[in-house]
């Protein structure tokens, strides 16, 4: 997509549109605007085992955030968001600069997870990042502030990187408002925004949104392990076949903590099997100096674990009996609740088998690849690619210990109809409620096949099920642009 097709798309367009209507006080619309779009993106394989260094694999849909940036006289930021305006909620925030650089970025989060706060982070965090990095020097008297306006066509809660999305688009805008494109790659803007994630808006979210939102391709599947210093690379999907994303329209406020305790089960698995690997050292008469593991529990061999490490590691276990036993974890996103019981092995199972199946998942749609449609040696690569993604979901549940009956559902649908060309389905992202993803083959019929998974499901559960089925590129092909 050339920079000059920017302003047609969609999100952009309406965002153009409602500055004109309702901020027009605000943003001088006979001056320039700077525009920046960046999308969504669909877990398709690995989900919440990015934390322990899984391969993942995300594709970008043709849904977006859109940013709209505008030059102020004076130094403070001006922060918008359209669609909690709709919502009716605090839809607009003002931060200085000196505030954005002068405060620790402990005070800085503190203020932004006040109420009516958080969301204002994600606008604001990346001005941060670009400081903290010195790229520019927000205390420097000759910058002045800007005004940032959002509006976002991707549903807040389905598990499809709406943060992630407004980050990027954010540094998008900025890198070009200042004129950063020589000392800003794709990925030196994506981990950027990663740290804004974390640093200021104080969420420890799905690791590859943002690099998936900036570095995407259309119609294409960006596979990274995520480990330190590991590239990226593009898996182009097979021809005839697509992902489909169906949002469940479930949104769970009680599963955060769910997720935090099968997050940190996975880390105290991973301490109690560096312990034994110690122990296993010492009797062979070796010292361990470092971490077999790498410190993530995806790169355990499977048959190693099953075999050496499973009978260790407990059931159940309390966070009291832990911390006395082993101290604390390596993941300071998860700290151990002493009065928690956790299912240590049942998380660790999660962890470990599902990075094998994102691999094996890997390795069957690049088979694929390799093979003629129609022919019987793709069809046995897709068909195994798709149950790999039946496993992974109920993983989720049996082993994750999240999952949602109503996600169960589509996914059951989804199996029901496997002989009008869909192959395999599974939750998403963090696994309680959110979209589902589904591998399909593109057949005249396909659309009317998703159209009776969505009324069967409306009738049988009274949600409303939304489908994305378009993908987009990227907002590393789509530079931002003056208007």
């Amino acid at each position: 997509m050339s920079a000059s097709a920017l302003n047609q798309r969609e999100e952009v367009a309406l965002l153009l549109r409602r500055l004109r209507q309702e901020l027009g006080g605000t943003f001088d619309l006979q001056r320039p605007l700077r525009v920046s779009r960046a999308p969504a993106c669909l877990d398709v394989m690995g989900g919440i085992a990015h934390y322990t260094g899984s391969m993942v694999c995300r594709m970008p849909l043709d849904r977006a955030a859109a940013l709209a940036l505008q030059v102020r006289a004076d130094r403070q930021v001006q922060i918008f968001s359209f669609n909690l305006l709709d919502l009716n909620q605090p839809f607009t925030l003002g931060i200085s600069l000196d505030a954005l650089a002068q405060s620790s970025l402990d005070a800085l989060r503190q203020g932004f997870a006040q109420p009516g706060r958080a969301w204002a982070a994600h606008l604001a965090g990346p001005l941060r990042m670009l400081h903290e990095e010195k790229l520019i020097d927000l205390a420097d008297p000759r910058i002045t502030g800007v005004n940032l306006a959002v509006l976002s066509t991707i549903p807040l809660g389905a598990g499809l990187g709406s943060a992630a999305a407004i980050e990027v688009a954010t540094m998008i805008a900025l890198r070009d408002h200042f004129a950063l494109q020589n000392q800003l790659d794709a990925t030196r803007v994506a981990t950027l925004c990663r740290a804004a994630h974390e640093r200021m808006a104080g969420d420890c979210g799905a690791a590859m949104d943002q690099a998936a939102s900036c570095l995407g391709r259309q119609g294409m599947l960006l596979r990274c392990l995520c480990q330190p210093n590991q590239s990226s690379e593009f898996l182009p999907i097979p021809q005839g076949m697509c992902f489909i994303g169906i949002d469940s329209g479930v949104r769970d406020p009680a599963a955060a903590q769910c997720r935090r305790r099968t997050r940190c089960a996975a880390f105290m698995g991973h301490r109690i099997i560096h312990e034994k690997m110690r122990q296993l050292g010492v009797a062979a008469g070796k010292t361990m100096i470092a971490d077999p593991m790498g410190g993530f529990l995806g790169n355990l061999d499977p048959e190693d674990y099953k075999r050496f490490f499973r009978p260790y590691v407990p059931e159940k276990l309390s966070g009291r009996d832990f911390t006395q036993r082993y101290g604390s974890t390596i993941d300071p996103a998860s700290p151990v609740e002493e009065d928690v019981e956790y299912a240590v092995q049942q998380a660790v199972d999660h962890h470990v088998l599902e990075a094998r199946r994102v691999r094996n998942f890997v390795d069957y749609m690049g088979r694929s690849l390799g093979e003629a449609p129609g022919t019987r040696q793709r069809g046995s690569m897709l068909d195994r690619a798709g149950h790999l993604m039946y496993a992974s979901h109920i993983a989720y549940s049996n082993d994750a210990l999240l999952g949602d009956p109503r996600c169960d559902l589509l996914v059951e649908m989804v199996r029901k109809l496997e002989g009008r060309g869909l192959y395999g389905a599974r939750i998403t992202a963090n696994g309680c409620g959110g979209t589902v993803a589904v591998l399909a083959a593109q057949t005249a019929h396909l659309d009317q096949t998703i159209a009776q998974i969505v009324a069967d499901y409306q009738t049988q559960t009274g949600q409303k099920a939304e489908v994305f089925s378009a993908s987009s590129p990227g907002a590393w092909e789509t530079p931002s642009e003056l208007v």
